[in-house]
């Protein structure tokens, strides 16, 4: 697995040759291109297929990823509680967009930020009893 420096590398190679990436083309970045870009991705981690290193649609879901949890991480009070990074690789958050854009197709047209968090809300809901002490625990 390549780090998330590495990844981002490569990302930001990707759309160097797309042009320079304004709010508006974000915006235009849709659920269903996060999809079909993370597609051979999520064949290999079903082990349906194999993947190259030079598949530019796996090199940009999982670098949009990588991006978007490290964003997140420096989110306070988000909604939503991805897993420790051994336990939520690359590979299986793009298996959980790829199933839930197809299971809400009426989302696909919706930019792809919009829909990771609803995927993330979805799959990793925070406990709020987790965070509060025990009625026997000193705060």
């Amino acid at each position: 697995m390549r780090s998330p420096a590495v990844i981002l590398l490569l990302l930001a190679t990707v759309l160097a040759g797309a042009g320079p990436m304004t709010s508006q083309s974000l915006a235009a970045f849709t659920a269903e291109n996060l999809r079909d870009a993370c597609d051979n991705l999520v064949l290999a981690v079903r082990g349906i297929s194999p993947i190259s290193q030079e598949d530019p649609g796996a090199m940009l879901c999982l670098g949009y990823i990588a991006g978007w949890v490290q964003a997140m991480e420096r989110v306070p009070d988000r909604a939503f509680c991805l897993p420790p990074p051994e336990q939520s690789l690359p590979g299986d958050l793009a298996d959980l967009i790829v199933t839930y854009v197809d299971g809400h197709p009426d989302r696909a047209p919706a930019p792809a930020y919009e829909v990771v968090e609803e995927t993330f809300l979805d799959a990793f809901p925070c406990d709020p009893e987790a965070s509060e002490p025990a009625e026997d625990e000193e705060p």
